[in-house]
């Protein structure tokens, strides 16, 4: 996938409005994702990787930047599972298979959540 060509597909118009040197710098930065996740299913985690290092190779975005996203996103996933986890706590006296059924999670999780034995 790291070929001119490829790369001009990619850009799109865009690509008439990029220097050398930030072509040069895609078609590494896509060699280098493909390496870091070669496996099939991962190719959302290959797009996303690829557009943040062509956002900030072409300079809308900054490392800064999408890393305050990415601790943002952390935050709320820190927030919803810790709402979970409430929520798992406020099920029990429910079978733990069936409040892992509603919950769609792991009964494991489940377990967990309510300070069971998990092993």
């Amino acid at each position: 996938m790291t070929d001119t060509t490829w790369l001009h597909g990619y850009l799109g118009d865009t690509y008439a409005d990029t220097i050398q040197a930030q072509r040069d710098a895609i078609l590494a930065a896509a060699a280098a994702i493909d390496a870091r996740w070669p496996e099939p299913d991962l190719d959302d985690t290959r797009r996303e990787a690829l557009a943040a290092a062509v956002w900030v190779i072409l300079g809308d975005a900054t490392l800064e930047t999408t890393a305050d996203t990415w601790h943002a996103a952390r935050a709320i996933e820190r927030d919803a599972h810790a709402r979970l986890t409430g929520a798992l706590i406020a099920s029990e006296g429910e079978p733990e298979r069936r409040i892992a059924e509603r919950a769609h999670i792991a009964r494991m999780t489940v377990r967990k959540a309510l300070g069971k034995d998990v092993r």
